[in-house]
């Protein structure tokens, strides 16, 4: 045998007999965890197999996870780091963007305009993680682990639209301040309506139009309810997972540190799902390509013009950037505009 393919065995092996027997000195533990909402693919296909199948074969069955998620709860998505605070979850996921109501900096990587594509969404993001795991330390008794993206948020519709132009004077569907910045500049009217509560609210007509990933809303039917696809790209709708600081205090340093690596590894998997997500939700919703990951529909596909782009752009930053800052106050902006607005280029005033 070759002395160098013999070497790499020897110390690839070394390698897994020192994480066997790192995982057998973990204590025996098992945490109560809260996940995103069950129908969308990132819960499905990385968050639960993380919780459920890759920690406890990571540990050797030392650790194991009572995994439950949102819907099943029967919770709306806004309660996630209250229920952490409280101590009565050990870990949690939620929408950074549900959170608004508590404090405006949980937008500060949603802001519709900003973060265009997945590259500087995730450059943003890595430079802003500083100033969450601050916010929900001091406010939440919660330690941030991971954040990562939905796919693109888009516009869904009910009825027939060619581009912005024709969002005016439609009702449409918002999760967050920063959404409802945006659509009254395009002359539409914000409705605050949760995600699971969407389908019937287009069904209705409640709402002509919703915002949301371009893969969530296929996994979540909206493609039934709704006609038109337009993929301007408003943002990333950013999740997180967080600890309880009790919980993780109470842990011995080999296990937080067995935790660390575990979510430095799946952070890496949410992203690049999301990267897959984003087309194959524009092709399952339309019909037309390759579906993986949802159900193909026959939803019409509204080309994004550049002055849609240009349009897109100017109300980011004289209105959706402006009036968040206002929200956020100076010490707020002064953060963002030393964190995500360095990726982007300009500052929140």
């Amino acid at each position: 045998m070759n002395v160098q393919l013999l070497r790499a065995i020897v110390g690839v092996c070394a390698v897994c007999l020192s994480v066997m027997a790192a995982a057998q000195d973990l204590p025996k533990q098992s945490f109560k965890v809260l996940g995103g909402f069950s129908n969308l693919n990132f819960s499905r296909t990385v968050e639960k197999p993380f919780w459920v199948d890759q920690i406890p074969k990571q540990s050797n069955g030392r650790i194991t996870a009572d995994f439950t998620t949102l819907d099943q709860m029967g919770l709306q998505g806004t309660e996630t780091l209250r229920l952490v605070r409280l101590g009565v979850l050990d870990f949690a996921s939620g929408n950074l963007s549900y959170m608004s109501a508590d404090s405006p900096a949980f937008e500060g990587l949603d802001l519709p305009g900003v973060l265009l594509d997945i590259d500087s969404a995730r450059k943003a993001s890595e430079a802003y993680k500083p100033v969450m795991e601050k916010l929900m330390a001091e406010r939440y008794n919660a330690k941030l682990l991971a954040i990562w993206p939905a796919p693109p948020q888009v516009m869904y519709c009910r009825q027939a639209i060619s581009g912005i132009a024709d969002l005016r004077g439609k009702k449409i569907r918002s999760f967050s301040p920063t959404i409802a910045d945006f659509i009254g500049a395009v002359g539409g009217t914000p409705v605050q309506i949760a995600f699971p509560e969407v389908v019937p609210a287009l069904q209705s007509g409640t709402v002509d139009c919703g915002v949301t990933g371009t893969l969530s809303g296929n996994t979540a039917k909206w493609w039934e309810v709704s006609t038109h696809l337009y993929p301007l790209v408003l943002g990333w709708a950013p999740w997180f997972t967080a600890v309880n600081l009790n919980t993780w205090n109470k842990m011995d340093a080999k296990t937080r540190e067995f935790f660390l690596s575990n979510f430095k590894s799946v952070e890496n998997d949410f992203w690049a799902n999301a990267a897959k997500e984003g087309q194959d939700g524009i092709n399952c919703n339309t019909g037309q390509g390759l579906c993986t990951f949802g159900t193909k529909g026959a939803m019409k596909l509204v080309p994004v013009i550049d002055a849609d782009k240009v349009v897109l752009n100017r109300i980011a930053r004289d209105v959706v950037v402006k009036n968040w800052a206002s929200r956020c106050g100076a010490a707020c902006s002064k953060s963002w505009s030393d964190t995500v607005g360095k990726v982007v280029g300009y500052e929140a005033k």
